[in-house]
């Protein structure tokens, strides 16, 4: 939470024409949240039960392979915490023979907090991210490092230029 997947899912969105499918989106239309309301639970209550977690990125899923089916490209922008999540993401992928690629955007605890603070300050939010809760996610967190696909960027800075080597990298596979 809070190192900058959103807006590099949007910048990658952007200059590859795709559609991004945004968890948190699909979690609070799951749990008949309004989109901008802002969910203050405890890690891993309410809508962020493991159970909801699992609906969230099957749905994902499902939303990503109808877009894909349809002929669009789709970005898929959550935090994919579990290896299963990103698994499952990839599945979908292969299944249309199509490229694939981890994103794993990090930065230092200092500017997620930042971020998420600035956030909190901004008012209604799809994310429902809050620094009491970064610790807890970052514990539980399933690194992507030795999976395929995997381009790790350091977001502490501007994503955009992460996200542009990412996609000549891609590309060049």
């Amino acid at each position: 939470m809070g190192t900058g997947k959103s807006t590099a899912a949007r910048h990658a969105a952007a200059r590859l024409g795709a559609i991004v499918v945004r968890t948190d989106a699909v979690r609070k239309r799951l749990g008949g949240v309004p989109l901008r309301e802002r969910v203050a639970t405890t890690f891993g209550e309410g809508l962020y039960t493991p159970e909801m977690g699992r609906r969230t990125y099957g749905e994902t899923a499902r939303l990503a392979d109808e877009l894909l089916r349809a002929g669009w490209p789709v970005i898929v922008d959550g935090s994919f915490s579990h290896a299963a999540e990103r698994g499952e993401a990839r599945a979908v992928a292969d299944r249309h023979g199509l490229p694939f690629a981890v994103l794993w955007c990090d930065a230092p605890d200092e500017a997620l907090v930042e971020r998420l603070r600035s956030r909190s300050a901004d008012g209604p939010e799809v994310s429902d991210g809050r620094e009491e809760l970064l610790a807890e996610h970052r514990a539980r967190y399933e690194s992507p490092a030795h999976e395929p696909g995997v381009i790790r960027l350091d977001t502490a800075g501007e994503a955009d230029e992460g996200v542009e080597k990412a996609l000549a990298e891609i590309a060049n596979k």
